[in-house]
């Protein structure tokens, strides 16, 4: 019930187009989850629902919550705009459906693999057209800003890579999510989905040529690449260590939120430009302690 009207038609389109995956309900105590044992659930709310639950069900995954609380809008699965958290249920039906494609063909069903991939590749694509249809509506030439930012990590093995662990822990609560990939196809199919929202900053390990860069270049959202060598490398343009990568991403990310926070002010936007320029400062004071250590 707190959801924008943009919000509550993006909903619409999501539960029209995936059928029985969206469950929607006004009070948790009317779900019996109990008949979703064999089920993954993840729960979108409102901070006032997530605390009013008596109980999180075994199969319980992740919450992603819309947050009344502008000073805890920041932490991450908090959101104080509800068409971010539709966004967001968007990336993770798109998540999910690759995944169960991936799973099918695994197991040799071609058919139902196919089927949920073009599912997959659909979900951005309605949430696109209910934009464009509430764009038209208004008489304001301006495209909405989204707020939405992503680092994304696009590695070469599945190694559990300290240094991605603590880039992720440094700036988990500074932008919306920190999707990795080991697959080139996957990321570049997962960032051309989000083009016409999402502002995606990409680490992308050395082992991957050249040409990969270039074409993730192409993408509208895409703020910067940053290539990134275990190795140590020195070659121009590669950062090489922890403290290099963290550093230029956190100057380019105090950048990109003061530059979101101008674009509020001048549509007397007060509020969401506070937002962002709050983030700004907090990187600011990040990028002070980096420089110090």
């Amino acid at each position: 019930m707190r959801l924008s009207p943009l919000a509550s038609a993006m909903l619409n389109a999501l539960c029209s187009l995936t059928k029985d995956s969206i469950l929607i309900c006004d009070n948790s105590s009317d779900i019996n989850f109990d008949t979703m044992l064999n089920k993954t659930i993840l729960l979108f709310a409102s901070s006032q629902s997530i605390t009013s639950m008596i109980r999180k069900p075994q199969q319980f995954t992740q919450s992603f919550i819309l947050e009344e609380d502008k000073n805890k809008g920041d932490q991450l699965g908090h959101y104080t705009n509800s068409e971010d958290l539709i966004f967001q249920l968007a990336d993770e039906l798109y998540r999910y459906y690759n995944w169960e494609s991936n799973e099918d063909l695994r197991s040799g069903d071609t058919s139902m693999a196919n089927e949920k991939k073009e599912l997959a590749n659909q979900i951005h694509k309605e949430l696109k057209k209910v934009h464009q249809r509430f764009s038209a509506d208004e008489n304001d030439d301006k495209p909405p800003i989204c707020t939405i930012t992503t680092i994304v990590w696009l590695k070469s093995n599945y190694d559990n890579d300290d240094v991605m662990t603590k880039i992720e822990n440094l700036f988990k609560d500074l932008v919306s999510s920190f999707p990795i990939f080991y697959d080139e196809q996957e990321c570049f199919s997962y960032v051309c989905t989000t083009e016409y929202k999402n502002s995606v900053f990409i680490i992308i390990d050395n082992d991957y040529k050249d040409i990969s860069v270039l074409g993730f270049r192409q993408l509208n959202n895409v703020k910067q690449i940053y290539r990134y060598d275990q190795s140590l490398s020195t070659k121009e343009a590669t950062n090489g260590n922890r403290d290099y990568l963290s550093v230029r991403l956190t100057h380019d990310l105090i950048s990109h939120y003061n530059e979101l926070g101008n674009q509020f002010e001048e549509r007397k936007d007060s509020n969401n430009a506070k937002d962002m320029f709050l983030k700004a400062r907090d990187l600011c004071e990040l990028l002070i302690k980096l420089c110090k250590t």
